[in-house]
């Protein structure tokens, strides 16, 4: 079997148990996104010679009216359960689709939108149901700023977190692995503040690599380099790659500055009930990073504490995954 016809069986197997589970009743559609969604899922071969894949299988089941979201997010707990692959099933309300909205249930179209809405729109496809992303997209400037920030701090709290969640015998790869992804995520936060960000990974090192010389004036010395051999290892079946730490930290300390420079302070995306689900929580959570601009400050100290090594981090990554994540 090869890799066509792998993902071609998985994706047919989800949906599947999707619809076995009750997915006809309550959904309308259901998207691939990520890297699947763009064509770039990376694969490794085991010792039997069978084809794995490494990359998450994540899918938008869009679902209408609020009477339907408990009943979704029984499918994915359920469908989640049944295959080896990680499955990053994720219960989107069907009029956030129609009006490119940011998150669940909101009222207008919103200007500015999330990294999410932009890569649902331009680097995914529908495989069942309606198709309601079919020739929309949306313009690289409606992308708030302030995803490039959020987008390395949620790779620290990933990162961090995850580490205190993942069984032994996997930290090692892990480590790697998200170590490489937040080397991604430098770079794409990069584009996303040159505006040049692209929703695919091998557009985004095609770009990095045509402005070598201006990326590394920002992020550093050899970044490229190091970006080449990471994109290799995550995506392009090469063999693992774990960037050295001083590098990785003088990269991440570099864009750290720009986000500074940029005046990268304040999201522009969130609703007025994604904010308030936020307070509350965060109010749970014993509203540690003050009261005003919480959300700014918890992803700040994440990358202010990675850098330092601080002690903190791991209560920092705590408070993020149970707020923000």
């Amino acid at each position: 079997m090869d890799q066509e016809e792998f993902e071609k069986k998985l994706i047919n197997h989800i949906v599947d148990c999707v619809e076995r589970y009750g997915g006809r009743e309550c959904l309308s559609s259901i998207i691939l996104t990520g890297s699947l969604g763009r064509g770039e899922a990376t694969y490794e071969t085991d010792e039997d010679g069978e084809i794995c894949l490494r990359s998450d299988v994540e899918m938008a089941l869009v679902f209408s009216g609020l009477m339907q979201k408990k009943k979704v997010e029984a499918i994915i707990h359920k469908v989640s359960q049944e295959f080896k692959e990680d499955l990053n099933l994720m219960a989107v309300e069907e009029n956030r689709v129609k009006k490119a909205g940011n998150f669940n249930f909101s009222l207008i179209t919103p200007r500015y939108k999330t990294l999410f809405t932009y890569d649902l729109f331009n680097g995914s496809r529908t495989i069942w149901g309606k198709d309601f992303i079919r020739g929309k997209s949306i313009p690289l400037k409606a992308i708030d700023p302030y995803e490039a920030k959020r987008l390395v701090a949620n790779r620290i709290g990933e990162f961090v977190y995850l580490q205190s969640t993942e069984k032994p015998d996997k930290i090692e790869y892990r480590r790697m692995q998200w170590k490489g992804k937040l080397v991604l995520a430098i770079a794409g936060a990069w584009l996303i503040l040159e505006g040049k960000y692209t929703s695919s990974y091998y557009g985004q090192y095609e770009k990095v690599k045509a402005d070598r010389e201006k990326a590394e004036n920002v992020i550093g010395k050899d970044f490229v380099s190091e970006y080449e051999r990471t994109v290799a290892f995550l995506r392009g079946n090469s063999d693992a790659y774990e960037i050295p730490d001083k590098l990785l930290l003088e990269y991440l300390g570099n864009i750290d500055l720009y986000f500074q420079k940029k005046r990268i302070k304040k999201p522009k995306t969130n609703s007025v009930s994604r904010h308030m689900k936020y307070i509350i929580k965060y109010i749970k959570s014993g509203m540690l990073y003050g009261c005003r601009g919480f959300e700014d400050e918890i992803l700040q100290s994440l990358i202010s504490d990675f850098l330092q090594g601080s002690d903190r981090l791991y209560r920092d990554a705590q408070i993020w995954h149970r707020v923000l994540y």
